[in-house]
């Protein structure tokens, strides 16, 4: 049996994020059957589809060894195939970090490995994930699970090198296992890395599982750090009943996953899994509730956080559940409890996300579609009122009304004319904002970076080139915020005069959030001095960590200032937008209203069949408005999230003393 609850969150999820996905087609193709289109519009209903197909899903699973994450995962995904697919027991299991997905671009399914022997090139994760032929490529039959798990246990295996390889490898081999056969030697995994593609419902979804070894991997290699982990929009930090918060969980706790908590888009999770371990089937039940109890409260301390942040979850006995289809079991182990609350965070999560990123500026363009048709809509119903005038009535009214669209066809041409000299104005502007923010100083900075990094191999050489490189890239994103202030003045002034002129509410328009990347610049700054405090000791025995490390913060550092500067240009594409759209569809609106005022005054039809005509133009604008409102309701509609029950995560009396 398997647990259904993640994937109907899921199915539920996609399922309204392609109904968002139709609005937008539906609105882009409204625009142009009506003629309101426009480059600039069209690019930002683009870039917002474009931003729908590509979204994906993370869950990163982090721990010391024997923590059972690869159990948990077992559990929460793989129950359906009877066995465990991927390879848990006692020890450790999951040697190198792992990325489960689906790889819609592959005929067929695979496991990739990347060979250790890389981590002594210095090279980064990122790099070798475009060079193919550095991987082993291994089939994998996704219809038969013993050859699955057969296939997944590559994942697991290890070879023996020496202490001094080992270390030249970023390996702290005073945490390693001797090798029985020759005790010269150490034993470390084959694989630096491994990416598992195969046709499972949820993968196939787009969602993305990442299994981690431990510390000794997280430490090694600082992409999962700097950028796996906080991409995932969920991470499970897990730690054992039987052990609690030992120093190694308390060092990764603090060093790689407290500060994603503070971060809007990612969900962390603390959670105390082999429950079962630490009942007493001797004592009695309140007996066995207080124990668990003392423990989380431990745990809660060493962490500093709150007791029910901490879930509780026995992984093994949800997957035997499960497997046996035994739902009392089930509810003993807590899964349910932990799949719930962690669907139902983590879709609020994504569609938090989405509605900041898409739907928010396409709403207030559908908005402002809407006031053009309610305005064509009054303007026939004028020219219904002139046609049901008296005969000598009539031709006086129609000359006034064409004469007063007449006036205001000129006064949005003019409008146009004169947000054309703005936009140059702001563009204009724009240019000396982008100035502290390029790519040819970008390239700069990193040759000073580079240099600085591979010719002084001395504690204060090196961070002193890393702050100098974040000293940079702060001072800039920092003066084009302040240019920005200026020109985000303007634009104010601009859109209040408009509004004024036109006697309209507010109309709302693209903002420019410095503070955000400022911030992600921080913390990646902040997040790099843990590491380069422990320089001395990396330097003497860990080279190649040490320049990955140094590497992949230069590149996280560059990859923030260039979404900063993309941002920036885009934001002064689109500031002035919805003025342009406004004007645009208003100046539509009357060229056709000058058109059916003429046609009105010229017409041999006779009255009854012209007000037929014009009530035929009204009902027609009634649907158009309707629709546009259909589209406002679709893009409001919220993900639909189950309710979640309210989880208490500490032991229960539904969990009982006997044999679990």
């Amino acid at each position: 049996m398997e647990s259904a609850r993640l994937s109907s969150q899921m199915d539920a999820y996609l399922q309204w994020r392609q109904e968002i996905h139709r609005e937008l087609t539906r609105y882009r193709g409204w625009l142009i059957d009506h003629n309101v289109q426009n480059p600039e519009l069209e690019l930002k209903l683009e870039q917002a589809l474009h931003t729908l197909e590509e979204d994906k899903i993370t869950i990163a699973f982090v721990g010391e060894f024997s923590r059972g994450k690869t159990e948990l995962i077992n559990a929460l995904f793989f129950s359906h195939y009877g066995t465990r697919i991927l390879p848990s027991g006692a020890g450790r299991t999951t040697m190198c970090p792992t990325e489960l997905l689906y790889d819609h671009r592959a005929t067929d399914n695979y496991i990739r490995l990347l060979p250790i022997e890389t981590r002594m090139v210095g090279s980064s994760l990122a790099s070798f994930r475009r060079i193919p032929e550095k991987w082993v490529f291994v089939p994998l039959n996704a219809d038969d699970p013993r050859m699955i798990k057969k296939a997944f246990a590559e994942v697991a295996h290890l070879k023996s090198v020496s202490p001094r390889e080992a270390a030249a490898m970023g390996f702290q081999t005073e945490l390693l296992e001797k090798d029985s056969e020759n005790p010269e030697k150490v034993l470390i995994p084959a694989w630096r890395h491994a990416m598992i593609s195969f046709d499972h419902p949820l993968l196939r979804q787009g969602l993305t599982i990442i299994d981690t070894p431990g510390l000794n991997a997280l430490g090694c290699e600082p992409e999962l750090t700097f950028s796996l982990l906080p991409e995932a929009q969920s991470v499970l930090f897990l730690l054992s009943a039987s052990s609690g918060v030992s120093a190694t969980d308390l060092d990764i706790w603090n060093r790689h996953i407290r500060d994603l908590a503070l971060r809007e888009s990612t969900g962390v999770y603390a959670i105390l899994n082999k429950v079962d371990s630490v009942w007493d089937e001797l004592e009695d039940e309140q007996y066995n509730k207080r124990v668990l109890g003392d423990i989380r409260a431990q745990c809660a301390r060493q962490l500093a956080i709150a007791p029910d942040e901490i879930l509780c979850v026995s992984a093994k006995e949800g997957l035997l559940a499960q497997v046996e289809g035994n739902m009392q079991r089930l509810d003993r182990s807590f899964l349910p409890e932990l799949e719930e609350l962690l669907s139902n965070d983590m879709m609020r999560r994504k569609e938090h996300l989405i509605q900041k990123s898409v739907i928010r500026d396409i709403h207030a363009m559908l908005h402002g579609s809407r006031k053009t048709l309610l305005r064509r809509r009054e303007s026939v119903q004028a020219e219904l009122k002139v046609l049901r005038a008296e005969e000598s009535d009539r031709k006086v009214q129609l000359d006034k009304l064409l004469a007063t669209a007449r006036h205001e066809q000129a006064f949005y041409h003019k409008k146009l004319i004169l947000l054309k000299s703005s936009r140059k104005m702001i563009l204009r502007e724009g240019s000396a904002m982008l100035e502290p923010v390029n790519s040819a100083k970008l390239d700069q900075y990193l040759k000073e970076a580079g240099r600085a990094l591979t010719s002084s191999w001395t504690i204060v050489g090196m961070n002193n080139a890393i702050d100098s490189f974040f000293d940079h890239l702060k001072s800039d994103m920092t003066e084009l915020a302040r240019r920005q202030e200026k020109i985000q003045a303007m634009v104010a002034d601009i859109f209040a005069k408009y509004e004024a002129e036109l006697g309209m509410a507010p109309l709302d328009y693209p903002r420019f959030v410095a503070k955000d990347y400022l911030t992600r610049l921080d913390d990646l700054r902040a997040k790099s001095g843990s590491f380069r405090r422990n320089l001395r000791k990396l330097l003497t025995q860990q080279k190649a960590t040490s320049k990955r490390f140094l590497s992949t913060i230069v590149h996280e550092g560059s990859s923030i200032y260039r979404q900063y500067e993309k941002t920036a240009k885009e934001w002064l594409n689109d500031v002035l937008l919805p003025l342009f759209q406004n004007a645009q569809e208003q100046k539509h609106l009357l060229d056709e209203h000058i058109l059916k005022l003429r046609a009105l005054g010229n017409a041999e039809d006779n009255a009854e069949q012209r007000i037929h005509n014009m009530e035929s133009m009204l009902e027609d604008l009634d649907e158009q408005i309707a629709e546009v409102e259909d589209m406002v309701k679709g893009l409001r509609k919220p993900a639909p999230i189950h309710q979640s029950r309210k989880v208490i995560p500490m032991i229960t009396s539904k969990f009982s003393p006997q044999r679990l």
